[in-house]
């Protein structure tokens, strides 16, 4: 049975025509494409404007990437974005920033199934309180659902979960169909997950560590004054000339672990792996932590924020050793991988393209990670300080 849903959309045997489907419908919606790109840069602008009135002041900016990041994700599958303040919108936030954070602090269940089953079944502990969580995010989905249901146009898909809904009727007449209603509410709540929270903890730690290690920031402005200047807004094509840039983010996701844990799986069949027997349903998970803090692969100084691990020694190429897995690896891998490179590139240059990012006096970076679904960072202040007004503005 799955164990972040209902339905097996994520980990049993229909997953491999979930995710065929889900990629190539997010393609058709320009997922990872120019028109997405052009999605997000309207998202950023808006960000830029709100960091910016701030004049330079200190602000908790983790509150101003939630609604901009999770809006991405809302263009995407329900085809409309919210504005900040719109308490649908603050509602939305709230459900999956807390859902990560319960999923997180239940995860220890994954390694004693006897116990986590009969803790999920009576709801004790945080169980509880994850699956209210859970019932009110399906619910918010379901009333989407039905919008959809009542304004679906098969000559205008205008997102996700329009297509999906054509999808199901195509294969209405199919008994063993595993496209359902329920499915889509699963599917739309894994991409929310993945697809905001995720993202907005890897531009966090990027920030703070660029306020936290000056020399970095100032590395990265000199890279992206040469490359934009103050012309145009970041492209995804520009991290080609940016290896540094590149390195930073890399390393960012290498010393945090944004996911320490990979999603849990089970094997199908009796297998072996390295001349290790492992039975049939047997769970599995990935421990991503292990691989970015293993002195072996990353040397004796691994816990320290040090971006040349990725580059090459005269620092003009972006190097990814093949044991870098933020997303997972194989056929498993995060479908939303092309997405989160996308955004993340383009949110911290954007950001440091306008602004210089200062710790405000007296304050301190609290490295320290709120493990969760991520590796969250604390919500600190940090100040915004306008280094050149962008003409695209």
């Amino acid at each position: 049975m799955d164990r972040s849903t209902g339905t097996g959309a994520i980990n049993e045997m229909p997953w491999k025509e979930q995710r065929r489907f889900s990629l190539h419908m997010l393609r058709d919606l320009g997922f990872g494409k120019t028109r997405m790109e052009e999605h997000i840069k309207e998202e950023i602008i808006e960000l830029l404007q709100r960091i910016s009135e701030y004049d330079g002041k200190p602000v908790k900016h983790s509150y101003l990437l939630e609604p901009s990041m999770s809006n991405n994700v809302s263009f995407l599958v329900f085809g409309k974005r919210l504005k900040y303040n719109d308490p649908e919108r603050e509602n939305l936030d709230r459900f999956v920033r807390e859902v990560a954070r319960l999923i997180g602090a239940t995860s220890w269940q994954v390694f004693f199934p006897w116990l986590g089953a009969f803790m999920r079944k009576f709801k004790l502990g945080q169980n509880g309180e994850l699956s209210k969580l859970l019932g009110e995010l399906k619910e918010y989905i379901r009333k989407e659902l039905k919008q959809h249901e009542e304004t679906l146009d098969p000559n205008n898909i205008r997102d996700f979960m329009d297509g999906y809904l054509l999808e199901i009727q195509k294969k209405s007449h199919d008994p063993n169909t595993t496209f359902k209603k329920e499915v889509l509410v699963d599917l739309s709540r894994a991409l929310f997950g993945a697809g905001s929270e995720t993202v907005r903890v890897t531009v966090d730690w990027a920030l703070l560590a660029c306020a936290a290690y000056p020399e970095v920031q100032k590395k990265i402005h000199t890279e992206i004054d040469e490359v934009l200047g103050s012309e145009r807004f970041p492209t995804w094509q520009d991290r080609i000339n940016m290896p540094f840039t590149e390195a930073v983010l890399a390393e960012v996701m290498r010393w945090k672990t944004i996911a320490p844990l990979n999603l849990t799986h089970y094997t199908l069949e009796d297998t072996e792996l390295r001349g290790y027997f492992i039975p049939k349903h047997t769970l599995v998970v990935g421990v991503l932590w292990s691989l970015d803090n293993d002195e072996k692969l990353w040397g004796e100084d691994v816990q320290e924020f040090k971006p040349e691990r990725f580059l090459s020694p005269d620092g003009r190429k972006f190097i990814k050793p093949e044991y870098a897995i933020p997303f997972s690896v194989g056929k498993r891998d995060c479908p939303g991988k092309s997405l989160a490179q996308i955004e993340i590139f383009l949110y911290v240059v954007a950001i440091l393209q306008q602004f210089m990012i200062q710790i405000p006096e007296g304050a301190k970076i609290d490295f320290e990670a709120i493990f969760g679904l991520s590796q969250t960072p604390k919500r600190q202040e940090l100040c915004f300080k306008q280094r050149q007004k962008m003409n695209y503005m």
